[in-house]
């Protein structure tokens, strides 16, 4: 007896405490509506049957009643039509319509945080980026330059956003999410989350590197590759990698591209979502080793960009890429066949190219 007293006791604590913390479901409130619905006709039915009015006039006091509008013009003379609306209307219907209308706007604000703080699935979301990870460090300011970046490059400028992330459970910032990025909040390493955020309908999904300072990050990477193939998804894939040697397994685990996780420039990531092999070109320029830039400090006068550019591929010296104006100023790929004044020139070399001396460069324009 003693332990179903204490059961009772605890039931009753726990029901107590789910009254103050249940969130009312549309399942509730399609069941009040109904309720409210039934509540109406029965009132209706009532006054045409007590008070003697049409179907139009026993809804019209019905409605005005329920909402406590009461315009006066009709309203219920017999005992029996007062009483059903006593019944009906002020023990019934007014408490139902509060609650609908309390059930309905706690729903709203419910769905609207659940969305922001990213728990919510977007359902309705299709050929979309899907940006998996986020940066450990710095991340906001990241995420900032990287949405700018796809928002400004016309092929992508109307293509949906979405961010699986941990990084932000109490909402993406106002600046990101002004732009119409949302997110949903999970760990890509668990199951369901890249089905939640729709990884299987992305058209570009880009896993980025969490912490580049870790090289475990990579192994990582790895092991979210397989779980969006596991999903045989048809989207464009880009991993970043820290180290060079994964390159070849990321994209065996289905990465169309690869690149380094340089923070400080997602233009080399977005060119690589719209111009596949790109990154590649782009990542050799930020090393010495392979492909990269010098400067030749030669004067040329009145000469033909045409002219620069045909004449240092004949005598395999680079490819000129730009020329330094006498002001000091940069001009990159100029008209093919402008005249140019240039106190240098900027050119794409690589490891093997042996450059001549400047005069004899300096000859061959003149």
């Amino acid at each position: 007896m003693n332990a179903i007293s204490l059961l009772l006791k605890r039931n009753n604590k726990r029901r107590q405490f789910r009254k103050k913390v249940h969130l009312h479901e549309t399942d509730d409130l399609r069941k009040r509506l109904m309720l409210f619905a039934g509540v109406i006709a029965s009132h209706s039915l009532a006054m045409v049957f007590f008070e003697d009015l049409n179907w139009w006039q026993a809804f019209w006091l019905t409605m005005t009643s329920a909402s406590t509008t009461g315009y006066g013009d009709i309203s219920a003379a017999s005992f029996w039509g007062q009483f059903c609306t006593i019944v009906l209307i002020y023990g019934m219907g007014i408490t139902l319509l509060a609650q609908i209308a309390s059930d309905y706007v706690e729903i709203r604000l419910i769905r609207k945080e659940m969305r922001i703080k990213g728990r919510m699935e977007w359902d309705d979301m299709q050929n979309h980026i899907l940006i998996v990870n986020t940066p450990k460090y710095d991340s906001e300011r990241y995420l900032k330059l990287l949405i700018n970046q796809i928002i400004n490059t016309p092929e992508l400028a109307e293509t949906p956003i979405q961010i699986l992330t941990t990084a932000f459970p109490e909402g993406l910032p106002i600046e990101i999410r002004s732009k119409g990025v949302v997110h949903h909040t999970g760990d890509a390493l668990e199951d369901g989350m890249l089905e939640a955020a729709n990884a299987q309908n992305a058209k570009y999904i880009i896993v980025l590197c969490q912490d580049v300072q870790d090289s475990h990050s990579d192994s990582l990477t790895f092991d979210t590759l397989h779980r969006i193939q596991a999903l045989n998804p048809s989207a464009f894939i880009m991993a970043e990698a820290i180290n060079d040697s994964n390159r070849p397994r990321f994209k065996a685990a289905g990465a169309k591209a690869v690149i380094r996780p340089v923070r400080a420039y997602p233009e080399m990531l977005v060119r690589s979502l719209i111009a596949p092999g790109t990154e590649q070109v782009l990542e050799d320029l930020f090393r010495h080793q392979g492909d990269h830039t010098i400067r030749l400090d030669v004067h040329l006068s009145h000469v033909t960009w045409a002219k620069v550019v045909t004449t240092l591929i004949q005598k395999n010296i680079g490819t000129a890429l730009g020329y330094v104006c006498q002001d000091g100023s940069i001009i990159t790929h100029p008209e093919t066949y402008s005249t140019i004044d240039a106190e240098g020139l900027i050119i794409l070399i690589n490891d093997d190219q042996v450059i001549p001396p400047l005069e004899e460069i300096s000859d061959y324009f003149t």
